[in-house]
């Protein structure tokens, strides 16, 4: 990742996320704030938007949904999901850290009211 560090970009998607939700939105027009927020980011490269849509996803199912449109997003990114083809540009703890986020959601993403 050129401009954005692993922990600044997760960090960045809360605070965007969290904001929106202080503005007064529910979770899924919070998700929709930070998918416009941050879709040139998106569009940078696979290991920004793996870690954005893990991020999203972790945010809104905190709140108790997941939108239709994360959720689908993170089905594929989990489906072919490889450490591998991290470390070299995240580094061995950083992309640990998300493949522990990634197994993570398999669970939850099971158990949270998807909505469209």
């Amino acid at each position: 990742m050129q401009e954005w560090d692993y922990n600044e970009l997760t960090e960045y998607v809360e605070e965007v996320f969290c904001n929106s939700i202080n503005d007064g939105l529910n979770a899924l027009q919070a998700g929709g704030r930070c998918l416009n927020e941050f879709a040139n980011v998106i569009e940078e490269g696979e290991t920004e938007k793996t870690i954005f849509y893990i991020s999203l996803a972790h945010l809104q199912i905190g709140k108790g949904i997941l939108s239709v449109r994360i959720y689908e997003q993170v089905d594929d990114i989990i489906k072919v999901f490889d450490i591998n083809n991290f470390v070299d540009e995240l580094g061995l703890n950083y992309a640990k850290d998300l493949s522990l986020r990634i197994e993570s959601l398999k669970t939850k993403m099971q158990s949270v009211e998807v909505i469209s």
